[in-house]
């Protein structure tokens, strides 16, 4: 009797120990890995048709500050449960006045230092 009234206990504190941080693109809940150094941050979400159709275009940016030193490229590569994003904050480029999204092609391109991307950017 006293192992089931600390279930809802237990439940309770598993729950307060997880502390994933979710980023929405594009229309999708993804889990943030890592934060750049010029403030961009990598995503990992779930493979779907918004970001899906994305990714399959030809890559057109690399990853802002998200790189080999930050993340192993060859391990978010080998993922294919996932698509993983860079998200670049309005004003992270002087260029660039709205959030952008730096997709991870479909088939991944990195040369060791930086990974390959097709960029859509806010309206």
């Amino acid at each position: 009797m006293k192992k089931i009234a600390l279930l809802p206990v237990i439940a309770a504190l598993a729950a307060c120990g997880s502390s994933v941080e979710t980023v929405e693109v594009l229309g999708q809940k993804c889990e943030k890995i890592a934060t750049g150094e010029r403030g961009d941050m990598l995503v990992k979400c779930p493979v779907a048709a918004e970001l899906d159709a994305v990714r399959a275009n030809p890559a057109n940016a690399m990853f802002l500050s998200v790189n080999a030193d930050v993340v192993n490229f060859e391990e978010i590569a080998a993922d294919k449960e996932h698509i993983y994003v860079d998200v670049v904050p309005a004003g992270a480029i002087e260029q660039v006045s709205v959030e952008c999204y730096r997709v991870m092609s479909a088939e991944p391109v990195f040369d060791g230092v930086a990974m390959y991307a097709t960029e859509v950017c806010a309206q």
